[in-house]
């Protein structure tokens, strides 16, 4: 469950798989995140999934759908990444479906770069993958320290060679053999936080859920913009806030401002405003990323 219908790095090598392998084309299946929430719904009751893989803020709105009766699958895993999973999170996703959570962390340079063991610690795929934590002058840190970024070199892409590549992620590196018995070393990463917003539904007196995903793909996909924030000032007002200054920023946030009140739309909610803040500086969070979706600090 996730973004689709475009060069998506997870869709991509998903739908790759499929293509090569008869069994899983016939077993396996995407479903895009930017539909609306009950046509997803309706499509995973048919599908009947026994594996669920998707993000974590994803997996927290499909928890609610099935705690709401609506949602009725019983996957026995439910597999996630690409944002910070909180305990919280698991823990509601692990009783809403009775099943088990495990968590990955991949970037689109290389996908699988650490797995999740039964003891919850996530292993670095090193046969494929060399991580290098660094402090700020890029030079490496001591295991057990948090990293200011991290340098990722690809030993399994022969077409685009990556080397040391600068990630931006926070990473801790610890030594020491995991209680599971892996030999590959333990990885703790402070991945991305971006907040899921709530609107006011067409139907009076409830709300709808739009996922940080789904918004900022719209934005890229259908506005053409890159670096950004969207903010949540009230219930039904949303500021996009930009770096670009004069028409440009005027163009791109119209471009930005019709596409996201569609989505909102189409997920059910209520009708929207959408500001405009132009020559803004985006604000990076603690893992040096930006904190793109964010609502108010009171909510």
């Amino acid at each position: 469950v996730t973004a689709t219908g475009g060069h998506f790095a997870s869709v991509v090598s998903f739908e790759r798989l499929r293509r090569i392998s008869p069994w899983l084309a016939a077993t396996a299946r995407s479903f895009s995140l930017l539909q609306p929430t009950a046509e997803l719904v309706q499509a995973l009751n048919e599908f009947q999934p026994a594996i669920l893989a998707t993000y974590p803020t994803a997996a927290a709105m499909l928890a609610e759908e099935a705690e709401a009766g609506r949602l009725r699958i019983r996957p026995r895993c439910v597999q996630t990444g690409g944002e910070t999973l909180s305990a919280a999170v698991r823990q509601r996703v692990a009783n809403a479906f009775g099943a088990t959570v495990r968590n990955s962390y991949g970037t689109s340079e290389f996908l699988p770069i650490a797995w999740e063991c039964a003891h919850g610690h996530l292993h670095v795929n090193e046969d494929w993958v060399l991580l290098e934590p660094v402090d700020e002058n890029l030079r490496p840190v001591p295991p057990g320290t948090r990293s200011h970024s991290v340098l990722l070199t690809n030993l399994a892409n022969m077409v685009q060679p990556l080397i040391r590549y600068d990630l931006g992620d926070q990473v801790t590196l610890h030594g020491g053999r995991c209680a599971c018995g892996s030999p590959m070393p333990v990885l703790e990463v402070q991945g991305r936080r971006d907040d899921v917003l709530r609107v006011p539904a067409q139907r009076k007196g409830q709300t709808v859920s739009l996922l940080p995903l789904a918004l900022c793909t719209v934005i890229e996909e259908e506005g053409g913009v890159f670096d950004f924030q969207l903010q949540q000032r009230e219930p039904d007002i949303l500021v996009l806030r930009v770096p670009m200054q004069g028409d440009e920023a005027r163009m791109a946030v119209d471009r930005c401002r019709d596409a996201l009140q569609q989505f909102a739309v189409l997920q059910g909610a209520a009708p929207i405003r959408v500001l405009g803040e132009h020559g803004c500086e985006v604000p990076r969070g603690r893992s040096g990323k930006a904190c793109r979706v964010v609502m108010p600090a009171d909510a």
